[in-house]
């Protein structure tokens, strides 16, 4: 017979293994980037957030190529005609997607601010943070 105090040592010596098998799933699924991700695909994740494509060529090239507090008035744009587009400096978002914070200033002179994402297919207009899925602040 065995004695209860090496029962109580296989137990513990079992739960520790249980323990330690069990931390390493966790670690290992934390360590997986996001569902239905691969690493080669960092495009566009998210596509039902209301997020509008620049389709003028000369804003995307400008988005492109600019340094940060950079300008340039385009004839068209989703922000309004003849308006003048003021760039700041690129930064990775939470998403991992390159964007631009951007000012727009109208023919009245009016400033508002916009953002924009790069993706596959171009850029891309963002909700700001700031506005709720309506407009609002």
């Amino acid at each position: 017979m065995s004695s209860p105090t090496r029962r109580l040592s296989v137990r513990l010596i079992v739960y520790r293994m249980a323990s330690v098998l069990a931390a390493g799933v966790l670690l290992t699924g934390c360590a997986q980037g996001p569902y239905g991700a691969s690493g080669g695909d960092r495009g566009y994740v998210l596509s039902h957030d209301g997020a509008r494509p620049i389709e003028n060529a000369t804003l995307n090239g400008f988005l492109d190529q600019t340094p940060g507090d950079s300008a340039v008035t385009v004839a068209t744009s989703p922000w309004g005609n003849n308006v003048e587009v003021v760039a700041e400096s690129r930064y990775f978002a939470a998403s991992g997607r390159e964007c631009r914070k951007l000012r727009i200033v109208t023919p009245s002179r009016e400033t508002r601010k916009a953002l924009v994402c790069r993706t596959d297919n171009g850029w891309v207009e963002q909700r700001l943070v700031t506005q709720t899925a309506e407009g609002r602040l």
